[in-house]
């Protein structure tokens, strides 16, 4: 009688369970979490996920790219909650629909830090190495620009992304400074709740009152 046959386990098995990418990308996560990304390296993330420290370049090229594929994930998730946080409002509700995506979009930063700090890395900004990530991330925020869009529909693309650009820096920026306790001696954060409700507030003013202080392009004189 034929012994059964022995279940891999440890390196051997993670490498052959079919998901090894899902495998790296969790194992980075878990590093960014719990460290200065100047530590980061393939190698500590193949010994995170129990592989071999060749296996991370049947999928990644570098640790920049492993870092790619971690903000890309990011961004789309990001993405989809702020779709999602639209779709329960009215396109009138303008007010309503700035609120909605500011609290999508901190709710995100605050749940999600480790995704949150490697989606604006400098070290992935390459359009031509990183095509899929810049994909998403602008897809991201066309969510934003599209309701700058229908708050001032007079006025220019340029105008309607330079508006675009002020409301995100304000949330992001505000993102930041909460997830690496800038403000904790700022301001009383007993109430992580409270304090969110107020910032979602103080934003929607914020953008609202950014889009309607748009002015219509200015009108080229007809040459006679």
């Amino acid at each position: 009688m034929a012994l059964p046959r022995k279940r891999p386990s440890g390196p051997e098995r993670r490498y052959h369970h079919g998901d090894l990418r899902r495998a790296l990308v969790d194992a980075a996560l878990a590093l960014i979490s719990e460290g200065e990304l100047g530590t980061f390296s393939l190698r500590e993330v193949a010994r995170r996920a129990g592989v071999t420290p060749a296996a991370p370049y049947h999928h990644f090229k570098d640790k920049t790219a492993l870092l790619a594929a971690v903000a890309e994930e990011g961004f789309l998730a990001l993405c989809g909650r702020l779709e999602a946080a639209l779709a329960r409002l009215a396109t009138t509700d303008l007010r309503g629909r700035f609120a909605a995506l500011a609290r999508a979009y901190l709710e995100f930063a605050r749940a999600h830090p480790a995704h949150y700090r490697v989606m604006f890395l400098p070290e992935i900004k390459s359009h031509q190495e990183h095509r899929s990530f810049h994909a998403a991330a602008d897809r991201t925020l066309e969510v934003l620009a599209k309701q700058v869009r229908l708050a001032m529909p007079q006025a220019s693309p340029q105008e309607v992304m330079l508006r675009t650009v002020l409301i995100w820096s304000t949330g992001h920026g505000l993102a930041s400074l909460w997830n690496d306790g800038v403000l904790d001696q700022k301001l009383d954060l007993r109430s992580e709740r409270a304090f969110l409700d107020a910032t979602v507030e103080q934003m929607a003013t914020f953008a609202s009152g950014i889009s309607a202080s748009a002015k219509p392009p200015a009108r080229t004189p007809r040459r006679r």
